[in-house]
């Protein structure tokens, strides 16, 4: 699973989000949109996975989308953000050991550019997906790139909007859907499927609404905020059907708040993953107490905020590990909720450059 491309490509467009041209007013409503899409998946890992992609990959999404009126502050924030929910199907090219993949994700567009007949969007989703086909020890064992049928999915596009008339608009765009299932079950190389798109939009109940310019920011941001993460999770290790081991994380981050919408940081993380007793074990490694096995490291932080919402990402380095088995670097990205002003619901994927290490559930603690 490759995450620095995903990650490059969500700090970029989301800082993106930058001023509009001038209009008195906007369209709103709700929008039905069909897409089809045609790509391949990006060959990014091994030759055993290069022999598995055989041909191209069509596909098809149908899109429910709302244009707000700008009602809610973090609509102004974004400059009147779309958000929806998507279905998206497409082939992966070799129908006997991949198959097909079927995926449902809520998405927000952003706007990059507006003016009264176009639109650039960076869309960003985040859902689930269903591949019917997977690894398989004694029927499809040459697919070493999902051992899950239900894996999480990710959704970064460029999308640009041209309006036909009030009612329907041509869209096209270029991105990136990724899936795996952060090591909760083996093999999980995950697959990265890099797509272009060509549709229409319709719009069932259009109307315009005047432009309400966004409130200066007067919210005394405390000029550093902390906070505090715990997190479990499992993970599995190569072979396929392996057993499954426990894993816990304890992070602290101290962030410095720029505006409403983003933070930067740094902190500490602790790490005590039980799967790594098992690569110490396998490298000679000396240890005389499990403890040993705790993994310390420092990182730097941004967030990104969006109401409730706001999505980390994060880049650390290995201060103490016995484990080397992945380098000394490590990334972290995810959703967190926050449920009031101190208590926060947390799902972040803790993976080493290239691999899933697990996925963090758990909850954190503003001080």
């Amino acid at each position: 699973m490759r995450l620095k491309p995903i990650l490059a490509a969500i700090v970029f467009f989301t800082l993106l989000t930058g001023k509009s041209k001038g209009q008195d007013s906007i369209r709103t409503g709700s929008w039905l949109s069909v897409n089809v899409h045609y790509g391949f998946i990006l060959p990014v890992y091994t030759q055993d996975m290069a022999i598995l992609l055989t041909g191209h990959c069509p596909g098809f999404e149908a899109d429910y989308l709302n244009k707000p009126s700008g009602s809610q502050p973090w609509q102004l924030d974004y400059h009147y953000a779309e958000t929806g929910i998507a279905f998206f199907y497409s082939s992966l090219g070799n129908p006997i050991q991949l198959g097909n993949e079927f995926g449902l994700y809520p998405f927000v567009n952003f706007h990059l550019q507006r003016s009264a007949k176009e639109r650039l969007y960076f869309r960003a989703g985040l859902g689930l997906v269903y591949l019917p086909v997977i690894f398989n020890q004694e029927t499809n064992h040459k697919d070493i790139l999902i051992g899950s049928h239900i894996n999480a999915m990710i959704n970064l596009r460029l999308a640009y909007h041209y309006y036909i008339s009030n009612s329907l608009r041509l869209e096209t765009g270029f991105g990136i859907t990724h899936c795996s299932n952060g090591s909760f079950n083996t093999p999980n190389l995950g697959i990265n499927l890099l797509t272009v798109n060509t549709g229409l939009s319709y719009c069932i109940n259009e109307h315009k609404v005047a432009i309400i310019a966004p409130q200066p920011d007067t919210f005394n941001h405390k000029i550093i905020t902390q906070e505090i993460y715990l997190g479990v999770g499992e993970s599995k290790i190569e072979p396929p059907g392996g057993a499954r081991y426990g894993a816990i994380s304890l992070t602290y981050t101290a962030y410095h708040t720029i505006n409403k919408k983003s933070k930067v940081g740094g902190g500490v993380d602790l790490f005590y993953n039980k799967s790594n007793l098992v690569s110490i074990a396998a490298d000679s490694i000396p240890i005389h107490n499990q403890l040993e096995n705790v993994q310390i490291g420092f990182k730097a932080a941004y967030e990104l905020s969006l109401w409730k919402l706001s999505f980390p990402l994060e880049v650390g380095g290995y201060l103490y590990t016995k484990s080397i088995g992945h380098g000394y670097e490590y990334n972290r990205l995810g959703i967190r909720y926050n449920i009031n002003d101190h208590l926060i619901a947390n799902i972040t994927l803790l993976a080493h450059f290239a691999a899933a290490d697990f996925v963090e559930w758990g909850f954190g603690y503003r001080l």
